[in-house]
């Protein structure tokens, strides 16, 4: 098994850092590709994006995981960061990762967790390179992503000052503007290529409700699965497992 550190520049010119790992072939091969986008102020190295990249190229795909800007060891600032930008930074990311000499350009997947589900449904509505997408855990309205974070106190000290410092990170209020620029429900009529979507019913840190609204909102081909026992993370072997096993099935059927 192949693990390489990489690094690739967005639009604005900030290095991102990432892992691509891979199976060694043994005579020349182009693996179909999963680029695994992470949640709201996590990185590469939370256990479910580490966990997703590390072993679906047992299933026999090439990943890519990186940290958006301002996230994990990617240059910027997180207070920086906007909905558009993570967009960017995927666009970013396939463009890295269609130089790679073992990655197939035409069959990319996106699996995006938490909102990067949202990031990745946004970036399949403008970028046809995008062929499939998994969304896991997403939201169906940005303002409920803002809402589940900050108090009402915290929210318009937000909105006051332009700044708060919230026990984990630092925010701006240009973070929220950039939220209510985008309408997922609408978005998502621009996502032609198929979309699994998938949430556990034990998520108590998005309701199930909202990735149901997401799925009644998109075009086919989709799909929807519903984990028992799964909370947002995924967390324990069975349902983890579950979890890549339903990725990698809708990925193979979509990109072959």
């Amino acid at each position: 098994m192949t693990t390489n550190p990489v690094e690739f520049k967005n639009s604005r010119g900030d290095k991102l850092s990432g892992i691509v790992r891979y199976s060694e072939p043994v005579e020349p091969v182009k693996y179909p590709v999963i680029i695994i986008l992470h949640g709201f102020a996590e990185d590469k190295h939370h256990d479910l994006a580490a966990d997703l990249a590390n072993n679906l190229v047992h299933y026999g795909f090439l990943t890519l995981r990186f940290d958006f800007h301002g996230h994990g060891d990617s240059e910027g600032e997180f207070e920086e960061h906007t909905i558009q930008q993570q967009v960017d930074d995927v666009f970013a990311a396939l463009d890295f990762v269609s130089t790679l000499p073992y990655a197939d350009k035409d069959r990319i997947s996106v699996f995006g967790t938490d909102i990067g589900g949202n990031i990745a449904l946004l970036a399949a509505a403008k970028d046809a390179r995008i062929r499939c997408v998994i969304a896991q855990g997403a939201r169906s309205h940005f303002e409920h992503h803002l809402r589940s974070w900050f108090q009402p106190h915290e929210f318009a000290e937000l909105m006051t000052k332009g700044v708060h410092d919230h026990v984990e990170f630092k925010i701006r209020k240009e973070y929220v503007r950039s939220t209510r620029m985008q309408d997922i429900i609408e978005e998502l009529k621009k996502v032609y290529v198929p979309v699994l979507f998938v949430h556990g019913n034990a998520d108590f840190r998005v309701p199930i409700e909202e990735t149901r609204q997401l799925f009644l909102a998109a075009n086919q081909p989709k799909a929807m699965e519903e984990v028992p026992d799964a909370d947002h993370w995924f967390r324990g072997e069975t349902v983890r497992t579950q979890l890549m096993e339903l990725a990698a099935e809708w990925a193979r059927k979509w990109v072959r």
